[in-house]
C-alpha cells in the first residue's frame, strides 16, 4: 500500500511531538510493508526524524509561516499525488483543502482521509472570544467539506470521535480512532536496570514529568503543592520545554525551592526512556477541560511502559487507558492540596509502587504499542475501502 501524509507537521514548533510521525511511518514500513511518503516543513535539527521525508519551505515568520506552508505545501502534494500514484492519502485539518483538484473528480481510486490529531477547536469553559469564533467556523468547514466529498477521518479517542458525531452530524464508521503508543523495545525497564541516578537524585524520591510544559498541564500547582509536602527527600524533576517553564523556575525560586524543583533541558529521545528510570512516580496533575478528554499524551504510556505509577486526574482520557488499575492514583482536582496529599500517599507506600508499575506494562503491552495503532489506522483505511467501492458501484447503476 502507498500511503502519502501531509500533516501540518514541522521540525522547529512540533519537535516534541514529531513522535507519533515517526513511530507509525517507521511501524507501517517495516511491521505492513507500506511505502510511506510524509511531508514535514522546515529543517530538522539533531537526528529528530530518521528516515526520508518530503521537506517543506516555510518562513519562519508569524503569517508568513501559514501561508508559505499552504503554497509550498499545496504545490509538493499536488506533484508527489501525480508522480508517486497514491492508494490513500492522509491529510489533517490545515492540509484538508490540498485535496480539492482529487476529491472531486468522479470515480476517484485513491482513498483520502482527514487525521485529527490534536482538536482545532475544543468547546471553552469561558465566553466565546472572537479567535474561539473564526476557529469554530473553520472547524465546521472542514469538517463539512469532508464529510461531502472524502472517505473518512480518524481520530485519536473515542471520547473525541463521538464528540464529532454528535456535533457535526457523522456516522460512525465514516470515523475510526488510533490513539498514541509507546515503543516497548525502547521504553523497557530492563533496558535501565542497574543504572545509577545523577547525584542530586539519589537517595530522593523523584516525581517527574517531561515533554512539552505548558500552563494546561498542572505544572506550577504540582509546584506549589511540592512546598505544601514539606519533605526534603521529596524532589519534582521537570525536562523538556514550553511556554510555562521560566514561570516554573520563578515560582521554584520563590518558594525556596531550588533544590526541590529541577528543570532539565529536553534530551534525545532515545534517552528519554533513561531518565524516567531516575523517578520513582511520574505526575500529570492536568486539568479536567475537554482539551484533555480528546487527547491521548504519549507520555503517560512511556511512563507506563518503564513501569512507573503515574498521579493524574480524575478524567475520562486517563480512566480510558487503565481503568481501577493501581498503576494510576487518580485526583479529583488538580489543586495545590489535592497533588500534595497523592504525594504523600505515593511517598508512603513507596515500597508498593514496583507492584503498582507492572500492571502500567502490561496494559501497553496489550493496547498501546505502535504496532497496535499502526494496525488500527490500517483496519480502517480498509474498511473505508470497501465502503467508497461500495457508493462508486451505486453511482454506475
Amino acid at each position: 500500500m502507498k500511503i502519502l501524509w501531509f500533516p501540518r507537521l514541522q521540525f522547529d514548533i512540533d519537535k516534541l511531538h514529531i513522535t507519533t510521525w515517526r513511530e507509525m511511518c517507521r511501524e507501517l514500513e517495516e511491521s505492513w510493508r507500506c511505502d510511506v511518503r510524509i511531508a514535514i516543513a522546515g529543517s530538522p535539527s539533531g537526528n529528530i526524524f530518521s528516515r526520508g521525508y518530503i521537506p517543506v519551505f516555510i518562513i519562519r515568520k508569524r503569517f508568513l509561516r501559514l501561508l508559505t506552508f499552504w503554497i509550498v505545501g499545496f504545490a509538493k502534494f499536488i506533484y508527489h499525488y501525480l508522480i508517486f500514484k497514491p492508494d490513500v492519502v492522509i491529510l489533517d485539518v490545515f492540509t484538508v483543502w490540498f485535496s480539492v483538484p482529487f476529491a472531486i473528480l468522479p470515480g476517484r481510486r485513491t482513498l483520502i482521509i482527514v487525521d485529527n490529531r490534536a482538536p482545532f477547536y475544543n468547546i471553552q469553559p469561558h465566553k466565546p472570544t472572537l479567535n474561539d469564533k473564526i476557529l469554530e467556523f473553520y472547524t465546521t468547514l472542514s469538517y463539512r467539506y469532508c464529510k461531502s466529498f472524502l472517505d473518512g477521518m480518524t481520530v485519536i479517542t473515542d471520547h473525541y470521535k463521538q464528540c464529532v458525531c454528535d456535533r457535526f452530524g457523522f456516522k460512525p464508521s465514516f470515523i475510526g480512532v488510533w490513539g498514541s503508543g509507546a515503543d516497548i523495545d525502547m521504553f523497557s525497564p530492563d533496558k535501565t536496570r542497574g543504572c545509577r541516578r545523577p547525584d542530586f537524585l539519589r537517595d530522593k524520591f523523584v516525581l517527574m514529568q517531561h515533554g512539552e510544559i505548558g500552563y494546561n498541564r498542572g505544572a506550577l500547582e504540582t509546584v506549589e503543592a511540592v512546598k505544601r509536602v514539606n519533605n526534603k527527600d521529596i524532589v519534582l524533576v521537570f525536562i523538556g520545554d514550553g511556554g510555562a517553564k521560566n514561570e516554573i523556575l520563578e515560582k521554584a525560586k520563590a518558594l525556596g525551592l531550588e533544590k526541590r524543583v529541577y528543570f532539565l533541558n529536553a534530551v534525545p529521545y532515545p534517552e528519554v526512556p533513561l531518565y524516567i528510570s531516575y523517578c520513582d512516580c511520574a505526575i500529570m496533575a492536568y486539568p479536567d477541560i475537554e482539551y484533555w478528554n480528546n487527547n491521548n499524551p504519549i507520555k503517560l504510556l512511556e511512563y507506563l511502559a518503564m513501569g512507573k505509577p503515574v498521579i493524574c486526574s480524575d478524567i475520562w482520557t486517563f480512566r480510558n487507558v487503565a481503568g481501577d488499575r493501581k498503576c494510576l492514583y487518580y485526583i479529583k482536582q488538580n489543586d495545590p492540596e489535592t497533588i500534595a496529599k497523592a504525594i504523600n500517599h505515593c511517598y508512603e507506600n513507596r515500597e508498593y509502587l514496583k507492584e503498582w508499575g507492572r500492571e502500567g506494562i502490561e496494559i501497553v503491552k496489550q493496547g498501546f504499542t505502535w504496532h497496535k495503532q499502526s494496525g488500527n489506522l490500517l483496519s480502517f483505511i480498509e474498511q473505508s475501502g470497501k465502503l467508497q467501492s461500495q457508493k462508486q458501484k451505486r453511482r454506475h447503476r
